[in-house]
């Protein structure tokens, strides 16, 4: 079964559930230019987006005229989402420690719970976008990145235990040495053995800046 493409202006006005002619009324074009738009016979002008930016309260215009990863059609969920939400203040009563009751207000979102599970899928939907990116360069760089990929894969799924945390030190002090890195659960245990000291010395001595 062929997958249906679509642009960002169709999935954002879609997802808005709203009707292409109320579209193309708000920002002042015939429904057959929002036609051309869509079905990319036509280019969308950058005044006209800069007007759809404004009415769909989409910062990045270039989503409005490209083929959307998973993760900008999250992006965009989420917009939605906090455009219509509904909000509430709700009186909640307690009881402190000395037995005397209390009323607080405590401020309600509709849409809160949903937004964050969006937003977690999205934290997943970019790292495979960056793998499926890394793995789709050259010919010769994707044979390179894939075997690196198998390599890493093996060693986490391995059953030794110390094994696959070493590697998950590595990689996370890689990655995050130069900002908040210390906060992995394992941090004290492995400064304790001058693990990264270590591994510093040995950067340093085959010639790999830290």
């Amino acid at each position: 079964m062929a997958v249906i493409e679509m642009i960002g202006l169709q999935f954002i006005a879609d997802t808005f559930h709203m009707e292409y002619k109320t579209v193309a009324g708000a920002i002042g074009v015939s429904k057959q230019t929002f036609q051309d738009w869509i079905k990319e016979r036509r280019k969308i002008p950058q005044p006209r987006l800069e007007q759809l930016s404004q009415l769909f309260g989409i910062e990045d215009q270039t989503l409005f005229q490209k083929e959307l990863l998973q993760s900008e059609k999250s992006e965009i969920m989420m917009v939605y989402l906090t455009k219509t939400d509904e909000h509430e203040e709700i009186e909640i009563t307690d009881i402190d420690n000395h037995g005397n009751e209390y009323t607080t207000t405590q401020h309600y979102s509709q849409n809160r719970q949903l937004i964050e599970y969006i937003h977690e899928e999205q934290k997943r939907e970019r790292l495979i976008e960056k793998v499926n990116a890394l793995l789709n360069a050259d010919s010769n760089e994707e044979n390179e990145n894939l075997r690196l990929f198998e390599d890493v894969v093996t060693v986490m799924q391995d059953q030794n235990l110390s094994k696959g945390t070493a590697m998950k030190m590595v990689l996370y002090y890689l990655v995050h040495r130069d900002n908040e890195w210390g906060i992995h659960p394992d941090y004290a245990k492995y400064e304790h053995k001058q693990f990264f000291e270590k591994l510093d010395k040995l950067f340093e001595e085959i010639g790999i800046k830290s």
